[in-house]
Parts: structure tokens; sequence; C-alpha cells
């Protein structure tokens, strides 16, 4: 059997080291081949040494890990983030079923992130989809998500905030409405998309199971109970706890 390739980037050398040494003494099938320390030398070393598994922080001091993936067309090894302890990172690569290990490294969870990751590659699984979608979505300078990632299937749509009318929480699944007339159902629940929509400001929380976007709302309704039109002519109730807090933000925008 062929020894996996492996390249280590991260830009604080004791990492590294401590990476390299576990990997030596957990798993015989895997083999450092280099390191790198920055986004820079860490594309260069990809291209030179051509890996089959990368181990690649996310936070370098010349730019973040997607910045480095960003540098190439096609992806084609595996990789396990690293990660100091951040928890919207963890979420999103929880969200997006990625591979991760978190600074200070346990020895335990990672030899079993290395077995995992050993059997993706020895069975010829390639790099998911979910992988391109992650830093696809993020913007790399905040390192937050900025397009909402809905897996359909085998597939994963990135769908801007700016586009999105309404999403509404359905028989705990989470359908997605589009200015283009298009609806995606996710099978995940509203609940997973909520660390990437509180950065969304445009979307707003109308009830307990919708969100809408408030530059897509045509008009509204002045009774006790409050409905919102939205611009795809779909009427929106809003919760009464809610609704002084979404006028307020509606009459900011100048709505009649």
């Amino acid at each position: 059997m062929m020894k996996i390739r492996a390249l280590v980037i991260d830009d604080e050398v004791s990492n590294r080291g401590l990476i390299t040494k576990y990997i030596k003494e957990l798993n015989s099938n895997i083999e450092v081949v280099g390191e790198a320390d920055n986004v820079r030398t860490g594309v260069d070393r990809i291209k030179e040494l051509k890996p089959d598994l990368i181990f690649l922080d996310i936070k370098m001091p010349d730019g973040s890990g997607f910045a480095l993936l960003d540098q190439f067309d096609e992806i084609n090894f595996e990789i396990v983030f690293i990660s100091g302890f951040d928890s919207y990172a963890l979420k999103a690569f929880e969200f997006n079923a990625l591979d991760y290990v978190l600074k200070p490294i346990d020895s335990v969870k990672f030899a079993r992130t290395l077995l995992k990751v050993q059997s993706t590659i020895e069975k010829k699984l390639g790099p998911a989809h979910e992988l391109r979608a992650l830093y696809q979505s993020y913007d790399v300078t905040q390192l937050i998500i900025t397009k909402i990632p809905v897996h359909i299937h085998n597939q994963v749509v990135l769908l801007a905030a700016e586009e999105l009318i309404y999403l509404q929480a359905q028989d705990g699944c989470t359908l997605f409405k589009t200015i283009f007339n298009e609806k995606y159902l996710s099978s995940k629940q509203l609940s997973d998309f909520e660390f990437i929509l509180e950065n969304l400001p445009q979307l707003i929380r109308v009830s307990k199971g919708t969100y809408v976007n408030l530059n897509h709302v045509s008009s509204y309704s002045k009774g006790a109970t409050c409905f919102l039109t939205m611009k795809d002519q779909t009427v929106i109730e809003i919760s009464r706890r809610k609704k002084s807090d979404i006028l307020t933000l509606l009459n900011g925008k100048k709505m009649i």
C-alpha cells in the first residue's frame, strides 16, 4: 500500500511539529512530505509536492486557508482544517461535514480524524462538494459565511442573501424562495442556519419559523395582526412579539 503524502500548512512551528509527531506515532499509512508557514509558500509547496492530504490552518499572517484554496481551479487533495477554538468556525465545519482539528490538538481525536481521511482517500472518494462550497461561501477577509450553502442531494447551491425573498421552516426542513422564483428545500432545520443568518442583517426573523429579506418587502398591513406582502406577492404574518421591531426597521427604510 502506498503511503498517503501529507503537507502541513500552519504559521506556528510548534503546531507543525506536533502534527508531524502525532502522524508518525498514530498512523503509519500517512507520511508528512513537507511544511509551509503561510499562504504564499503553501501554494508553492502544494504545486511542487502534489500531496494527497493537507493539514491547513484557517488563520495565517498573510491570509486565510480559504484564500489559499482559492488559488486552485481544481482541489484534488483531501483537507483537514486546523483551527483555534472558534465557535463560528466549528459550526461551519460541522454544517458542511468537513474534517477539522482544534488547537491544542487532542491525540485521541486526531487519531480518529487520521483514520477517517485515510479511508476517504483510499476509497478515492475525492474532496467533498461541501469543501468548495464552504470556502466559496466565505468572505475570506472576515472569515464569515456570506452565501448560504444549501445542500440538495449531491449538490450544494450557494444562495446570496440579496437574492433571497424569505426562508421558512417546513416539516423539519427549510424552504428558501429566491427573487428568480426558485424554491430550494434543504433537509437541514432552520435552526441549523441561524449562525449564518445572524451575520446577514437584511434577513430578519419575523416569526418563530420565518425569516424575510427586508429589501424585498413591498407593503405591510396596519391592523392588530400585521402581515407583510413580499415582492413575489407572498403574504407572511409577523408575530406579535416581533411586530414593533419589524415595523421600526421598515419605517427606517421609508416605507409607507
